[in-house]
């Protein structure tokens, strides 16, 4: 039943063109750089993929994006807003009690003002987001969102085989057609894989079809800093129109505002999951490998893991994985 009504909303938004290059080139010129909903993180009428471990606050952290944007605030975490407008947050997953209860707390210790003029919409619905389409489609058309949020992924589309890359790639390619239909950006939170505590944040820990990457404009990471409970990592991932992301932020989740605040801009990833407390060698090695498998250079792996270059050389050549010695 899903797959068909995948099906369904994809004829629906499916618009081919035939067009020259000759012509989409002299169409470019006129084109403007592209607006910041949240720096390079989200631009505007992008998919956005945003899987993160369980329990970490992306629910928290999308509500205050929310807010960030439709209440005219220049920045946001360090990131640059300069495209402002209503906002829409689809809650699957929390109670209504729950999410009142939230947006008091946030109104109410917002760290900047919160201007009048365009509003920070939540849409609460126990229906899955197939059944509910149409009426979410109407939505859209009314507020005119320049952002929507769906939290999250296996809540909303919970009839969606997750690991198929059939129907993943199905509602990935509605997704897409919205932004572009209706010029917004949408971001889909979602999860990570389990057991994945200890390895640096790369696109391939999301849980389920790697096709969410593959279609997404671009993703970006939330995880814990096992230094102090209140810290967080923030880390963006692939882009399609921005060059490759730096070092990740580090955040702090006051605990009495409840907002995240930004405590550094560039940090070592490994020195807040637990890399470098790893002591077991053959871990190490394992893990070594799989940075190495993901195109990590032997400089990025003696960094991470806190070893000598050599020792990196001489452990991945033991597997047939040295590579160059870049």
């Amino acid at each position: 039943m899903a797959t068909k009504k995948i099906l369904e909303w994809t004829r629906f938004y499916s618009q081919p063109s035939l067009t020259s290059m000759q012509r989409l080139a002299e169409e470019g010129k006129d084109i403007p750089e592209m607006k910041l909903l949240f720096g390079h993180y989200i631009p505007e009428d992008c998919l956005i993929h945003f899987p993160s471990p369980r329990g970490v606050g992306k629910s928290w952290f999308c509500m205050q994006l929310c807010i960030a944007i439709a209440a005219q605030w220049d920045s946001f975490l360090g990131e640059t807003v300069d495209l402002h407008g209503n906002t829409l947050y689809i809650n699957n997953e929390l109670s209504e009690r729950v999410v009142r209860r939230r947006a008091s707390r946030l109104l109410s210790n917002a760290p900047q003002p919160v201007k009048d003029g365009y509003n920070a919409m939540v849409y609460t619905t126990r229906s899955g987001l197939l059944d509910d389409m149409a009426n979410l489609i109407q939505i859209i058309k009314d507020i005119r969102p320049v952002l929507v949020v769906i939290d999250n992924l296996r809540m909303a589309f919970r009839d969606v085989d997750t690991n198929s890359n059939k129907d993943i790639t199905g509602l990935m390619l509605i997704l897409l057609a919205i932004c572009q239909s209706h010029k917004t950006s949408v971001v889909v939170t979602d999860h990570f894989k389990k057991h994945a505590p200890s390895l640096i944040s790369e696109s391939d820990l999301q849980a389920g079809s790697g096709v969410k990457t593959d279609l997404s404009d671009g993703d970006f990471f939330l995880r814990h800093s096992y230094q102090d409970r209140s810290l967080r990592i923030l880390k963006r991932g692939k882009s399609r129109h921005f060059e490759e992301a730096g070092q990740p932020k580090l955040l702090r989740l006051n605990p009495h505002s409840l907002w995240f605040e930004l405590k550094e801009e560039q940090v070592n990833e490994s020195e807040h999951i637990g890399i470098r407390q790893i002591k077991d060698k053959e871990e190490q090695k394992d893990i070594a490998l799989a940075l190495r498998n993901s195109g990590k250079s032997f400089e990025e792996i003696a960094r991470i893991l806190n070893k000598g270059k050599s020792t990196v050389h001489r452990w991945l050549s033991a597997t047939g994985h040295s590579g160059n010695s870049g």
